[in-house]
Formats: structure tokens, sequence, C-alpha cells
């Protein structure tokens, strides 16, 4: 019985002998450092969505006295969904909108809505006002829904307001 014991501890023996050789001091150091880099790195960092200010910028200024120029600015790796861009006016006493425009995007098939219309880069809309004289100011109200492609995650409908003056 003792002589079939000796194999396995002379192989359990090896196998300690081996184990001390891999994981001496110096690699266990350097493991640990590969670790703290891992964690802490950026590029290793599991990545957060934007907050949806950041994922989508907007702007607005009058261009003339009778249109605003909007534009929506998604953030790298989102976009947004074009018939989900829509414009309004809240105070606005003698103040319409006539026409939206908005260019061409460009055709994705999204996870939820199949074949859509996206703007993956700056979108700029151009809104024709109908006005009277007499009107001064208005509030342009804005809706727009968009998503983070690398994260595969949406934004719900993000709403803002800006207040406009005539001069």
């Amino acid at each position: 019985m003792m002589s079939r014991m000796q194999p396995f501890a002379f192989y359990r023996n090896e196998e300690h002998k081996l184990t001390q050789r891999l994981f001496s001091p110096l690699t266990r150091l350097a493991l640990f450092a590969c670790m703290l880099v891992g964690a802490f790195h950026p590029a290793f960092a599991a990545e957060e969505p934007l907050p949806p200010d950041e994922a989508f910028r907007l702007k607005a200024s009058l261009k003339r006295a009778d249109t605003i120029v909007a534009e929506i600015i998604p953030a790298k790796k989102h976009y947004l969904y074009k018939n989900k861009v829509r414009f309004a006016l809240k105070n606005a006493s003698g103040v319409m909108i006539k026409e939206v425009k908005l260019p061409a995007g460009e055709m994705k098939n999204d996870t939820y809505f199949g074949m859509i219309e996206v703007y993956k880069s700056p979108v700029v809309a151009e809104i024709t006002l109908e006005r009277s004289p007499k009107a001064r100011a208005f509030t342009l109200y804005a809706s727009y829904q968009g998503c983070n492609e690398k994260l595969g995650i949406c934004y719900p409908p993000i709403e803002k307001n800006i207040d406009m003056k005539f001069d």
C-alpha cells in the first residue's frame, strides 16, 4: 500500500513546487498591478449611459423674423429617430409654425421599430413662422427621442422649452 501512495506524494510535492514558482511574490505583484489597471482604466471600465442633455444637445436661434434654426446634436455613438423630432410654440400670441423642414436621415434596421430613418450626426431643422407685427416673444417647444447605439439603450422622449424674442 505504501508503494501506491508514493507516486501521489511525489506528484503532490512537484505540484507544490510548480505553484510556488508560478506564483512567486513578483508574479503576484504583477498580477495585482494588472487587476488594478483593469479596474480603474477608463478603457476597461463599464460604459455608463450619458444623461439625456449630454446625449442630445439642442440649440435654437432666430435666423430671420420668420425663421427659427434648431439644431439637435447627438453625442458620439448616439442617434435620433427622425419621426420623433417635433416642434411647437407656447405663449405665442400672434405666432404660428407654418412649416418644419428636416433633412433626410439614413435608414437603420432598429431593434424596436424595424427599418426607420435616423440621424447620427447633427441635424438642423428650419422652422418657418407666420407672425403678426405685434408679436414680440414666444417659447419654442422641442421633443425628440434617440438611442445609444453602443449600449443598445433608448432614452425616453426628451422635451425642451426655449424662450425666444423678436428684435
